[in-house]
């Protein structure tokens, strides 16, 4: 790839962005949970989160390969990494450990995890032809390869706020001009099937919210953390973006407002063992 993945993310770092992906994954927390539960994950493994902000999934991956286990979490952005950092110690996850890293190039060793995940690294980012070869190569033979990633078909506010559809609207013209596309999840199954994982399965989940609950924020962290790239397309202008997003805060506190958040596919195979031949 030409261009250095840091150039190509869309969303701007630093604290706004921490803490968006910090509410992010809280949020998200029982679906990971479920996901883990269901493919089934053998204490004393080892697991790769990618990308994996100030939270990822790096407390469930540690519950379950226990103490014996071994989990990797690597992201680019050093701010990610050193709430990541003190999230773990906080924890006293013992067996986590977070690096500095490009999920693309990750360097490490061919055939060296049980798991390997990333979250929504596709949406913001593209180049799954890139992403999925690397997962894949550091999955050890019959080892696991999650991807998950948004689609926003189900993204919505009721009743309807002007400001969240406007929002919302920006945000997909954002991810799509930056060269990824925030409804990625529809080509999960597809895009894992056809780098050869076996027994590809999915899951879709969405979140009710209601009550000011800081996931209905979504929107506009999004564009908090996209405003620069919003005013750079003309995509709108600020004062059109403040409107927009003080339009949604208000909405958030109204007694009778709730949303459903964008839809989460959860895609995963398995790496094919290599074929045994007698002689």
């Amino acid at each position: 790839m030409s261009t250095p993945i840091e150039q190509r993310y869309v969303l701007d770092g630093g604290s706004p962005e921490v803490e968006r992906l910090r509410i992010q994954s809280l949020a998200l927390g029982p679906h990971a949970e479920a996901l883990l539960d269901e493919i089934g994950v053998s204490a004393g493994g080892s697991a790769l989160d990618l990308a994996c902000g100030p939270i990822g999934l790096l407390q469930p991956l540690s519950t379950r390969v226990g103490p014996k286990g071994r989990v990797m979490g690597l992201d680019l952005d050093q701010a990610e990494v050193s709430a990541a950092t003190d999230y773990v110690r906080k924890l006293g996850l013992a067996n986590v450990t977070v690096v500095q890293g490009d999920a693309f190039h990750t360097g490490f060793e061919a055939n060296s995890f049980d798991l390997v995940h990333a979250r929504f690294l596709l949406a913001p980012v593209g180049h799954a032809h890139d992403l999925l070869p690397e997962m894949i190569r550091v999955t050890k033979p019959g080892g696991v390869v999650i991807t998950e990633e948004p689609d926003s078909s189900a993204w919505s506010c009721y009743p309807e706020s002007p400001g969240f559809v406007r929002l919302k609207e920006v945000i997909r013209q954002c991810f799509l001009l930056g060269g990824g596309n925030f409804d990625a999840g529809r080509g999960l199954f597809a895009l894992l099937r056809g780098a050869g994982l076996s027994q590809v399965r999915t899951r879709v989940g969405a979140i009710s919210l209601h009550d000011g609950q800081p996931f209905m924020r979504s929107t506009v962290q999004f564009a908090t953390s996209l405003r620069r790239r919003i005013l750079e397309n003309r995509l709108m202008s600020d004062s059109e973006l403040e409107q927009a997003i003080a339009d949604v805060e208000r909405a958030i506190y109204l007694p009778e407002t709730w949303m459903v958040s964008f839809l989460v596919v959860q895609a995963w195979g398995r790496k094919p063992s290599p074929a045994t031949t007698t002689p």
